[in-house]
C-alpha cells in the first residue's frame, strides 16, 4: 500500500511540474489579416508540382482571408506530408496581392536501411533494405520496393497515386508481398502471398471514399493445416472493403482541433473453403482546444465482427492498438482462441495535451552528404494527460462496466523531425500498477 500511494504520489508530482513549466505560448508568426488575395503562388518547389500544392488550398481568389483561413491553407499543404516546413506570404505584383506558399522540400528518394517496429514492441524489430520515393514525379505519388528480415520478414513493391484527373479526383493504389507472419495464437509463421488493388476517389479536400480489393494465399505449417478453413494447410483469402474517410483536423502529424471519423466495412469469403465474416470497423476522432492553449482529444474506436473468423485473420487490443496501463497485455487472450470464434472490440480515449515548448525550427549548414537533410528541422515539446478504456465481448451480456479495463497517465510528447512525435509516458492500470512507455508517434 505505502508502495502504491508513493507511486502515486509520483505521478502527481510529475503532473504539477509540467503544469509549472507550461510558458506562454509562441505562435509562429501570421500575416496580418484579413487580407485580400488575387491569386496564390509557390516558391521553394524544386521537385513537387505547384498544382499538387495548389489544389489543396481551399478557397477560389479573389478572396479576402482571414487569420483562420491563412492557418487553414498552411496546415492543408504542411498535411501532405512533403515538407519539412510550410510558411506564408503576401507579395504585390503588378498591383495585384500574391499569396505566395514557401516550402522546405524533405528528401524524398531514399535508398535508404528498413528498420520498423511490430505491433509496438521494441522487441519485434524488422531490419533490412527498401527503396522509397516519397514524391514520385513530383505528383505526391509513392513507390517503394524492398525486403526486410528479422521479425516478419518480407518482400514488397507498392505504388500510390492520391489524385488522378483534375475533375475526377480519382486515386489508385496497388502492391504485392510475400511475408512470413508470426500466428498469434501459435509458434509458428504463416507464408502469406498477397495482392491488392484500391480505386477512391476523393470527393472535397476533407472526403474522400473507396474500395479495396485483396487476395491473399495463406499457407499453414502441416500440423496446423486443420486450422485452415480449407482443411488442407492453405486457404485462398479474398477480401472486399468499402471505406469513406473524412479529416477536418488542423494538423494531422499533431492535432489539436477539428475531427476524425474513418469508417470501413469488409467482407472477406466468396467461395466454398473460404473464410466467411464480415467485419465493421469505425475510428472517431474529436480534439477542442480550451482554456487557450491546452485542447481536449477524444476518440472512440470499435471493430465490430459477425461470422467465425480464421486463426489467421483475428484482432486483438495488444497489438497494433494498445490500451495504455494494460500495454501489455493481449485481449482476448489468445490461449482461448477456442472460445473467442467471432468478438468484438471497443477502445475509448481521452487525452488533454499540453504545449510546453512551441515547434521551432532549425538548420544545419552544410550538413553531410545530402544538405537538404537538414533544412528546417521542427522540434517542440507538450505533455500529455490521457485516460484509456477498453472492452473485447462476444455477445451483448458481456459489455458490463466491470468487464471494461482502464488506464490513466502523463507523458511527455517530442516533436522531432521526420518521426514527428516520441512520447515517453507512464501508465496506471485500476489496480494501481504502473508502466512505462516509449512510443512513436501520435496516439490518437
Amino acid at each position: 500500500m505505502i508502495a502504491r500511494n508513493k507511486r502515486k504520489e509520483g505521478l502527481l508530482g510529475f503532473v504539477l511540474i509540467m503544469l509549472l513549466v507550461l510558458g506562454a505560448r509562441a505562435a509562429q508568426d501570421l500575416l496580418a489579416a484579413p487580407v485580400r488575395i488575387d491569386h496564390a503562388a509557390v516558391e521553394g518547389n524544386k521537385i513537387t508540382a505547384a498544382d499538387v500544392i495548389l489544389r489543396e488550398i481551399p478557397f477560389t481568389f479573389p478572396a479576402v482571408l482571414s487569420a483562420a483561413d491563412l492557418t487553414l491553407v498552411q496546415n492543408k499543404v504542411q498535411n501532405l506530408g512533403l515538407f519539412n516546413r510550410v510558411e506564408l506570404r503576401v507579395d504585390e505584383r503588378d498591383g495585384q496581392a500574391v499569396l505566395t506558399v514557401i516550402v522546405t522540400e524533405s528528401w524524398y528518394l531514399f535508398p535508404s536501411p528498413l528498420f520498423s517496429i511490430s505491433d509496438r514492441d521494441w522487441s519485434k524489430l524488422s531490419y533490412g533494405l527498401q527503396v522509397t520515393d516519397a514524391n514520385f514525379r513530383g505528383r505526391n505519388e509513392r513507390l517503394r520496393v524492398g525486403g526486410s528480415f528479422g521479425y516478419n520478414p518480407s518482400y514488397f513493391l507498392n505504388y500510390s497515386i492520391p489524385w488522378i484527373g483534375e475533375r475526377q479526383r480519382l486515386s489508385l493504389n496497388i502492391g504485392i508481398s510475400r511475408r512470413a507472419n508470426e500466428n498469434r495464437i501459435f509458434d509458428f509463421q504463416e507464408d502469406r502471398l498477397g495482392f491488392n488493388l484500391g480505386l477512391g476517389k476523393r470527393l472535397s479536400l476533407e472526403l474522400e471514399t473507396g474500395v479495396q480489393f485483396s487476395l491473399t494465399r495463406i499457407r499453414l505449417p502441416g500440423q496446423y493445416g486443420i486450422y485452415a478453413v480449407s482443411g488442407q494447410a492453405q486457404d485462398i483469402v479474398p477480401s472486399l472493403s468499402w471505406q469513406v474517410r473524412w479529416d477536418h483536423r488542423d494538423l494531422a502529424e499533431y492535432p489539436r482541433k477539428g475531427a476524425y471519423l474513418a469508417i470501413e466495412l469488409q467482407r472477406t469469403g466468396f467461395g466454398k473453403n473460404q473464410p466467411d465474416f464480415w467485419r465493421l470497423t469505425s475510428d472517431s476522432r474529436f480534439y477542442q482546444p480550451f482554456l487557450g492553449a491546452l485542447s481536449l482529444g477524444v476518440r472512440q474506436l470499435f471493430i465490430l465482427n459477425s461470422g467465425i473468423l480464421p486463426m489467421y485473420d483475428r484482432v486483438y487490443l495488444g497489438y497494433g492498438e494498445r490500451l495504455r496501463g494494460y500495454f501489455d497485455q493481449i485481449l482476448p487472450n489468445p490461449a482461448l482462441f477456442a472460445d473467442y470464434k467471432s468478438y468484438s472490440i471497443s477502445l475509448t480515449s481521452l487525452e488533454i495535451r499540453i504545449p510546453l515548448l512551441p515547434v521551432r525550427y532549425f538548420s544545419i549548414k552544410n550538413g553531410p552528404i545530402i544538405p537538404s537533410l537538414y533544412r528546417n528541422l521542427k522540434f517542440g515539446l507538450s505533455a500529455g494527460l490521457f485516460v484509456d478504456s477498453g472492452i473485447v465481448w462476444r455477445t451483448a451480456s458481456e459489455i458490463r462496466w466491470n468487464n471494461f479495463l482502464t488506464g490513466y497517465g502523463v507523458g511527455l510528447h517530442i516533436i522531432l523531425p521526420y518521426i514527428n512525435v516520441l512520447r515517453i509516458e507512464y501508465a496506471l492500470n485500476k489496480l494501481g500498477h504502473g508502466q512505462f512507455i516509449i512510443d512513436a508517434g501520435i496516439s490518437f
